[in-house]
């Protein structure tokens, strides 16, 4: 996927598009260049596309980042990945591990 075929927001899907294609290595390395997303009628659910190969990734740096900016502007529900507090809740876990923690496997 590039960015002239995924749009102008590629930029936050890439890295699940990736991670569907089991390009794990190339996934991480486009969720590290993930930019803050516009802040439009989409920033939530750019956030929460962030969130998810943050977690499939379990990349601690994008998860604070996505977990700060949901927090920050949750709530507005015009389109949805589901509702930002499932997004919120499955960032707490992994969070609270220490940096550089292994993931639990549960």
């Amino acid at each position: 996927m590039s960015t002239s075929t995924g749009g102008p927001y590629a930029p936050w899907a890439r890295p699940l598009v990736l991670l569907a294609r089991d390009r794990r290595a190339e996934a991480a390395a486009a969720l590290r260049a993930v930019p803050e997303p516009p802040h439009d009628l989409l920033t939530e659910a750019l956030w929460c596309l962030a969130a998810r190969a943050a977690l499939a990734l379990g990349d601690r740096t994008t998860m604070e980042r996505a977990h700060a900016a949901l927090l920050a502007g949750a709530g507005s529900g015009m389109l949805t990945l589901g509702p930002v507090a499932a997004h919120l809740d499955d960032l707490r876990a992994p969070l609270r591990r220490p940096a550089g923690a292994a993931p639990s496997r549960s």
